[in-house]
């Protein structure tokens, strides 16, 4: 009887170790805390100029490159710290953060990356992306890959503390002037849509009209010309030699 009478107490003293001290107690803090949203000046590097805007049709494909010790712990562009183990990425001119897919031509891997630093500054290579991401992407021995990097949307932003930053909807001024369309083809029939649609899935958005003389194919909107005639050169590249741009007021 004696010992029957301890038994709540001892569950009682069970319980209050396993309970943490304070009911309050922290979250784990974003490992992408004190950034800042960044678009930035115009700037020099090795005698070339590179202009930073906010895109949000942005669609490249090249070759990517990644980075990863010798960064390692020290800040990115926007202000956060580099980790190599960690899901991010650079780009010479693209908004800080946001998100891009990048998908490795070569073996069809695909990840969604944060970009949060500026680079790379090497002839001819797109982003830079980190140690992990190359691993997961399946080129981090090879050193270099075959990829289409494509704007994925908005990255949230941390304060010092961890803590999301509320981010008020700006519309930029680049944003609003989507009014590039490229027009692709007209064509009699759907099974043919079909198969265009396959093709230019990594482009942008496609839209088509349907008339009387068949199913017009037109892929955007883009927010600049000077973007669009590049998609454009791409598309000839591909095939497409009847693509047109069309300006949509």
């Amino acid at each position: 009887m004696h010992k029957l009478k301890y038994i709540p107490l001892i569950f009682l003293l069970i319980i209050s170790s396993c309970a943490p001290p304070n009911k309050n107690f922290p979250l784990k803090k974003s490992p992408f805390s004190g950034g800042e949203y960044k678009v930035g000046k115009p700037y020099q590097i090795k005698g070339k100029t590179f202009y930073p805007k906010e895109s949000f049709d942005y669609l490249e494909t090249g070759v990517a490159s990644w980075y990863g010790p010798n960064f390692h712990g020290k800040k990115t562009a926007n202000g956060e710290i580099f980790n190599m183990n960690l899901l991010t990425a650079a780009h010479k001119t693209l908004q800080l953060p946001s998100l891009v897919k990048v998908t490795n031509i070569e073996n069809n891997r695909s990840l969604v990356l944060r970009v949060n630093d500026r680079g790379p500054f090497v002839k001819d290579r797109i982003i830079d992306v980190s140690k992990k991401a190359a691993s997961i992407l399946g080129f981090q021995k090879k050193g270099t890959a075959n990829v289409i990097v494509e704007y994925y949307g908005k990255a949230k932003i941390y304060d010092k503390d961890g803590k999301t930053i509320n981010q008020k909807n700006k519309v930029s001024k680049e944003n609003n002037k989507r009014y590039f369309y490229i027009r692709i083809g007209l064509f009699s029939e759907i099974t043919n849509v079909e198969k265009i649609k396959s093709d230019l899935k990594n482009f942008g958005k496609i839209k088509i009209n349907k008339n009387q003389s068949g199913f017009r194919v037109l892929l955007g909107p883009f927010a600049n010309k000077s973007y669009t005639e590049r998609v454009l050169s791409n598309l000839k590249e591909r095939g497409f030699k009847d693509a047109i741009i069309e300006k949509i007021n």
